[in-house]
């Protein structure tokens, strides 16, 4: 028998190009944005509205800033 694994967050895997909507976990506000990268420690890498890269984090990291915000996946969007 093969064993069989889903990979990523709750089986969604955030690849180049998907775009998804993120919510700020202090503020509740909502963006969607274009996947550049996504890394399970450090967050999204995505593109804007505006065509600007940011990173949207999604764990708190022992040495990130108090002023930090933090985004957590919401939907595609679209959906």
């Amino acid at each position: 028998m093969l064993e069989l694994r889903t990979f990523g967050k709750q089986g969604m895997v955030y690849r180049r190009g998907h775009q998804v909507v993120l919510e700020n976990e202090r503020t509740g506000e909502h963006v969607a944005v274009k996947v550049v990268q996504y890394d399970s420690v450090q967050g999204w890498l995505a593109e804007n509205g505006e065509g600007d890269w940011q990173w949207y984090r999604e764990h708190k990291q022992k040495n990130d800033p108090e002023e930090t915000d933090y985004w957590k996946y919401i939907k595609k969007a679209g959906t």
